[in-house]
């Protein structure tokens, strides 16, 4: 190790230089396991609305503003909100409507 190059150990800790970061928001995924139809999502669930990204239409289900699910044509579900808890709660809530429109059992 040449003279120039500083040691490992005298590098100072990551939270020395930053801020403990905060979450601000959570994205995950999965996947829709019944194969349903989105049009027959978008027309039997309340808060959905179609979506055009990518040259491909989604159905977004907003539960409320920043926490929401995108569901893709291949079943491919994206979940973003503001914390875990949130995640579940969208989950929940996209199930329930589900079961309400009679699309899963």
């Amino acid at each position: 190790m040449s003279e120039a190059e500083p040691r490992v150990s005298e590098m100072p800790r990551l939270y020395n230089v930053f801020d403990m970061p905060k979450l601000t928001s959570v994205r995950s995924t999965t996947t829709l396991r019944s194969k349903v139809n989105l049009k027959k999502i978008l027309e039997g669930i309340p808060r959905t609305r179609k979506v055009k990204t990518s040259n491909k239409e989604i159905v977004k289900f907003e539960l409320s503003r920043g926490t929401y699910l995108l569901l893709f044509p291949s079943h491919y579900i994206e979940v973003h909100a503001p914390d875990e808890g949130s995640v579940r709660e969208v989950l929940l809530a996209f199930r329930d409507e589900l079961f309400k429109s009679g699309l899963i059992k």
